[in-house]
């Protein structure tokens, strides 16, 4: 696809700006000449890892323990995923999944959603525990509006009252394709789901924390015409979510990428807008709420030509994975990206422990 990525609203920093205690990650999805690509964050407190597994088609899946729920989710992969799970601080948490058909599963925090927990009724759907939602719907299925449809017909539930081994948190996911659409799904308050959808070409093509997305939607109508460059002086510097939003909204709005342009010469610029405005430093206080969570871990991919490389930001070192090689390999596989990526700068992948 070469679609025209169009003009956004965002939100003045002279005006109030919805803020909430959260957690950082932010993610970028764009069109570009070589297809959709994205870049992704995990940035906490405490330093964060990466484990990748892939797990072949005809792999059975049981979701974690969901004891809260009538109905445990489980299901046979469908498609080759690479899963890419967090082990330092999250145990054993998939944070985001890519499979070979070009759909991507992106789990973020987001404190706000955490009051509404206790108002949640299960629906009676399989339920899937949030330690394995982006895993799930990655090999699951191969479009968002698949992944929509089948949450529309109660064919699965997130398992929020057991949240990640049994710690309940505020979280969001949202799932992206090759054709540029993105799902972001939510809950709200009265314990409703609710289900934004998008495009690479509007406002959803960036996703960050707190606060829900309708109030960043509403800080993204006060500050005007993006099109308009002085605008970009109402946008604050600070590392808290809504700022991180409008920056990364800005900075998208204002580049284009070359045809003639190599796949490298489009990674590094993509890679850099995305620096600009969300990367966030070490050290750093975000005065929404006095803490600091510094970006680790980076994925940087496209979901056309197969190009994932995960950033290590702690050492600076990077590893690759041809998204493309998946599916020949016939047993779930394990590579720890961390690990692996300060003594080579591509990953090998051998049978899990």
């Amino acid at each position: 696809m070469k679609k025209k990525i169009i003009v956004l609203a965002l939100a003045a920093a002279t005006t109030t700006i919805m803020t909430t205690t959260a957690k950082a990650c932010s993610r970028m999805t764009l069109d570009t000449p070589y297809g959709v690509s994205q870049v992704r964050t995990l940035d906490w407190g405490e330093k964060l890892g990466t484990v990748a597994i892939v797990t072949p088609v005809g792999t059975a899946v049981t979701t974690k323990a969901v004891p809260s729920y009538g109905n445990s989710a489980s299901w046979t992969v469908k498609y080759p995923t690479l899963n890419l799970e967090e082990r330092e601080v999250f145990v054993d948490t998939s944070g985001e999944a890519i499979n070979s058909e070009g759909l991507s599963a992106s789990t973020l925090y987001l404190y706000d959603s955490q009051a509404f927990i206790k108002d949640y009724k299960d629906t009676g759907a399989p339920a899937v525990n949030w330690g394995d939602a982006a895993a799930f719907m990655a090999q699951n299925f191969k479009t968002v509006q698949e992944a929509v449809s089948a949450f529309n017909a109660n064919e699965f539930q997130f398992a929020w009252a057991d949240g990640i081994h049994g710690t309940q948190h505020g979280l969001h996911i949202s799932v992206q394709d090759k054709s540029g659409d993105i799902a972001l799904f939510e809950l709200n308050d009265g314990g409703k789901m609710v289900v934004h959808r998008g495009s690479v070409n509007d406002k959803m093509r960036v996703m960050a924390n707190a606060p829900l997305q309708q109030f960043h939607d509403a800080n993204a109508e006060k500050i005007g015409d993006l099109a308009v460059l002085e605008n970009g002086h109402k946008i604050g510097s600070t590392i808290s979510s809504p700022e991180r939003m409008l920056r990364g909204l800005y900075n998208s709005e204002h580049i284009r990428f070359s045809p003639q342009a190599t796949w490298a010469q489009t990674e590094g610029k993509l890679q850099s807008t995305f620096d600009a405005g969300n990367l966030v430093p070490q050290d750093i206080i975000d005065p929404a709420n006095g803490e600091t969570y510094a970006t680790w871990i980076q994925y940087t991919y496209n979901l056309e030509n197969g190009s994932f490389k995960m950033r290590n930001m702690d050492t600076y070192s990077d590893i690759r994975i041809n998204l493309h090689e998946l599916a020949s390999i016939n047993t779930v596989s394990c590579a720890d990206l961390v690990e692996q990526a300060e003594v080579s700068g591509t990953a090998t992948f051998t049978p899990c422990k």
